[in-house]
């Protein structure tokens, strides 16, 4: 399988590449330009099937370039290497090319609390993303202030309501380091706080590529298995 991998240095975005490898698939990457890849021996391990695209987030062209050929679009915007107020001009952008090249199979990776699952953001989760949006604020990046919570639902909405893509989307409980144990749970009802490992995240966002049942719905994932 062809993949197209948009997240940057995003967490879950590098381990999705990096198993995406492993497991046998070509995967275009699209990082920023001073982006200094995590294992520089990836680009000569695998110089088949990777392919490095390194562009501004707003360089419509290169997203073209990104999608070209690609079977899917795993979408995994991280808030702690992508500005917020970006993750909705990226997903116009992006699908803007997918429409272009016929590409309709799309996973995005968004959060827990995000759309119709608010109800299930915990307070630990809800202090960080307020804190982080005091520090934009503070450092005069953000204007107006931006919600982290309402940019993954408006790329949400903007996913649901493209009538050609066929589209999971996969809110993760709080995104943590460690290995991927695929010990998760991943249901299409609420699951009240818990974390899970980016490298789980990316271990399911793989795993739905391969199962046309779950096109058109929502997941919420996480190790723990208190659900609404």
């Amino acid at each position: 399988m062809r993949i197209a991998v948009v997240g940057g240095m995003g967490a879950v975005a590098q381990h999705a590449v990096v198993q995406a490898l492993e497991a046998g698939h070509f995967v275009s990457w699209m990082v920023n330009p001073t982006d200094h890849l995590p294992d520089p021996c990836l680009e000569t391990d695998f110089p088949q099937v990777l392919c490095i695209i390194r562009s501004p987030w707003d360089n419509s062209e290169k997203y073209d370039e990104l999608v070209a050929e690609c079977d899917a679009v795993l979408v995994a915007l991280d808030f702690n290497h992508t500005r917020p107020e970006q993750f909705v001009p990226i997903q116009h952008i992006l699908q803007k090319s997918m429409r272009k090249h016929n590409v309709q199979r799309v996973i995005l990776v968004t959060m827990h609390g995000s759309a119709e699952s608010s109800r299930q953001l915990d307070w630990e989760l809800w202090a960080k993303l307020n804190i982080n949006q005091v520090f934009y604020v503070a450092l005069g990046t953000m204007a107006p202030c931006w919600s982290i919570v309402s940019q993954y639902s408006a790329q949400e909405q903007i996913v649901k309501n493209a009538e050609s893509l066929k589209y999971t989307i996969l809110r993760p409980a709080a995104v943590t380091d460690g290995p991927a144990t695929g010990t998760y749970l991943a249901s299409p009802s609420h699951i009240f706080g818990g974390y899970i490992s980016a490298a789980d995240v990316a271990d399911c966002a793989l795993k739905a590529l391969d199962h046309d049942m779950d096109v058109s719905q929502a997941f919420s994932i996480a190790y723990s298995s208190r659900v609404a």
